[in-house]
Parts: structure tokens; sequence; C-alpha cells
């Protein structure tokens, strides 16, 4: 018996049918190689472009946070645009607002779940960036923020009353020890005579540290909140997610930081002149706007790729590749931007940061272990029970939309 290849043609005996390593890469360099250029490129980059900016006025976070708020909101607005019937009233009973022949489209998640998770969103970001004011180091700050993990178990067992494996309650202590001590390593000496009326530089460290603290806090409730908005109505409506978190902030930000974003916005006119090259007209301009726009540009390629890997693969790859970025971050800021400097004994940062890694890794592979455990428990005797729950879903899925569209129907007009 004669055996066909894919291709139609008799396969040779003996001949080995598995695809070469370069072949292998050839096909995947195309599809993958995009897409890791959006992650390292743009996040690196982004990294790079606000510890500059931040390293020349520490005090830009409002004003960073309130662009990259904004640039988001257009990246996002096209997918929750739709055309408007010619006939459409001013207002529509759908939910969405036309203008300019376009109009939002419905919300598929009430406007009440969207307003407390862009509270939520708006203070983790402010904090995040504010802490650049409080003597703060970009290490320790890339570091802080990827040990959200012992956060996240923190509340997922005390919310959710989750229960966690012994590996991943070791990872989340691993984790712990590093974000301690590279906190610790790098935090600066006291001065033995400080300025009147200026606070010492530990003390504004640990304010730093501990608006850090509270933002991981914030972000762990703000990623539960989404968790549960995700379970009812579904997780294709990150793209909303995404549109609505970053609009309803702008004005929450302006209107609870407005004479902090005037102040900041002058202080951007006032930094020190640069010259543009001469393929760029060779105009002088303030050297914090070419470095802003840097760092909004690399802010909305870090999050297309981030969403276009999120879409490929599993939450554990995209934490693994997450990792390796911010692992790449650290050592451009380390090696890079900080060489020269007397930066002290680093052994203590660089332990920790591998601490935060190793930890993040095992953690994400016993997540995907107990995982794959639950599935084949669940198998065999169970799927009678899925199928079931399946048809209930599905059947009470079906009245919702009815009921829903009956209500619609009766609604009247305004």
């Amino acid at each position: 018996m004669v055996t066909m290849q894919a291709n139609g043609r008799p396969a040779v005996a003996g001949q080995d049918r598995r695809p070469s390593l370069a072949t292998l890469a050839a096909t995947l360099a195309p599809a993958w190689l995009p897409l890791l250029t959006l992650i390292f490129g743009g996040c690196c980059s982004n990294a790079v472009f606000l510890e500059l900016s931040t390293r020349q006025a520490p005090q830009l976070g409002t004003l960073i946070t309130l662009l990259q708020f904004f640039f988001t909101m257009l990246l996002a607005l096209p997918a929750q645009l739709e055309r408007a019937p010619s006939s459409s009233p001013k207002t529509s009973s759908t939910g969405g607002i036309p203008f300019v022949g376009w109009r939002l489209k419905s919300r598929a998640v009430p406007m009440s779940r969207w307003a407390v998770q862009v509270v939520l969103y708006a203070t983790t970001s402010l904090l995040n960036n504010v802490a650049f004011a409080y003597e703060v180091p970009m290490p320790v700050h890339i570091i802080f923020r990827s040990g959200g993990l012992v956060v996240n178990m923190l509340m997922g067992w005390v919310v959710r009353g989750r229960r966690y494996s012994p590996l991943q309650v070791l990872s989340v202590i691993l984790v712990t020890g590093g974000v301690v001590l590279s906190t610790l390593s790098t935090q600066p000496s006291t001065p033995s005579t400080s300025s009147a009326g200026s606070a010492p530089p530990v003390s504004n460290y640990l304010t730093g540290i501990s608006l850090l603290t509270l933002a991981l806090f914030l972000s762990s409730l703000m990623g539960l909140w989404q968790e549960a908005t995700f379970a009812v109505y579904g997780r294709d409506t990150w793209r909303e997610a995404l549109f609505y978190s970053h609009a309803l902030s702008l004005p929450l930000v302006l209107g609870t930081r407005y004479s902090d974003v005037r102040g900041e916005v002058q202080a951007v006119l006032k930094s020190p002149q640069v010259v543009l090259p001469s393929q760029l007209g060779g105009a002088k301009m303030p050297s914090l706007i070419p470095l802003l726009t840097l760092n909004v540009l690399t802010q909305l390629a870090c999050i297309n790729g981030v969403n276009r890997l999120t879409a490929r693969v599993s939450s554990v790859a995209v934490t693994l590749v997450l990792v390796v970025r911010k692992a790449a971050s650290l050592a451009i800021s380390v090696l890079v931007l900080n060489r020269g400097k007397d930066q002290g004994d680093t052994s203590g940062l660089v332990t920790g940061a591998i601490a935060v890694g190793a930890g993040t890794v095992m953690y994400a592979w016993a997540a995907s272990r107990s995982t794959v455990g639950v599935k084949e428990e669940t198998g065999g005797a169970g799927q009678e029970e899925k199928q079931k729950s399946a048809d209930a879903a599905v059947t009470s899925a079906r009245e919702t939309r009815s009921t829903t569209a009956a209500t619609k129907r009766a609604r009247p007009v305004l």
C-alpha cells in the first residue's frame, strides 16, 4: 500500500516528513516577527522614553497618563463606531450616539460596570506615573509592578475564596522576596542635612513605594471586577472595555488634576530646546515634546502587540512573554540608561529581579498544571453534566434575548 503525502505525492519509504528547523522558522517568522517586534520594540522603547522623560521632569506623571489615555482612546474608537442611518433621529433607542454620519455602537456592558472599572483604572494609572516624582528609580518601578502576582493571589483568596497549590504559594513567596530585596537594595541613603521645607530622599522614596503598593491593590481589584464582567458579558467585550476605560478616564483625570496638568504643560514648554534633524525641518522645540510623542507612539504599539498576543496564545504564554519583556526593559535601564552612574551594589537588584521572573514563571506553570488537572477530573462522566449546563445556558440566553427584545419594543423612543 502506497502512503500519500498531504500534497498528493507518494511518500518515499524512510523519508522524514517532519519539517526542518529552517522550514519551521521560515513559516512562523512572517506571523510572529511583527507581533514580537510590537511587544519587545514597542513596550521596551516605551519604558526607555518614559524613563528619559521622568528623569528630566519627574512631576510629569499626570500629563503622561492623560496623553496615553487620549491616544489609546483614539486607537480603540474605530472599533466602536458604526454608520448611522440617514433617517436616524437625534437620539437612538439602541444607545448609539450619532455624529458626523457615525454613531457609537450599542454597549454590550452597562455603563455602571464600566464606571467602577474606570475609577479603578484611572486611579491606578495615576498612582503608577505619579510615583516617579518620589525618588523611585525605573528598575524598582518595573520590578515592583511585576510583583502584582502577590496581591492577585491575596485578593483572590480573600474576595473569591480561591485555593492555590503549594507550588503557586512557593512561587508567590519567591516573587515577594524578590520585590522586597530589589526595593531595599535601591533605597537612597539619608543625607546628613536636608534643606528646609523639603522631604528627605528616604521619606520621598517610601512615599513612592506606598503609592505603588496602593496601585497594586487597586489593580488587583480592577482585575477581579473585569473578570466578573467578562464572565457575565463575554470576553469578546475587551475592545469595548479598552475604549470606555480610557475615554471615561479622560474627564475624570482632567476634573481632579486640572491644575497639575497646567503646571506640567508649562514645565514641558520650558524644557531645554533641541534642534530636530534636517529631515524633519531642523526646527527648534522643547526637548520634552519629542520624548512625550515617542512615549505615546510606543505605548500604542505596545498595547497593539499585547492585545494581538492575547488573542493568539494562552494566558500562561502571555505571562511568560511579558516577563521576558520586563526583564529586557530592566536590563536596558540598568546596563544602558544608567551605565556609568554610581548605582552602588546592584547585586540585590539583579537577584531580586531574577527571583521575580523565576517566581512568575513557576506560578504560570503551576496554574497551567492545575487547569489541566481540573479538565481531566471533569472528563468522562462529567461530559453529560457539561452538556446539560450548556443546554440550560443556551435556553436561558434565548429567554433573556426574548425578554430584552420585548422590552426594547415596548420602550418609547425619546
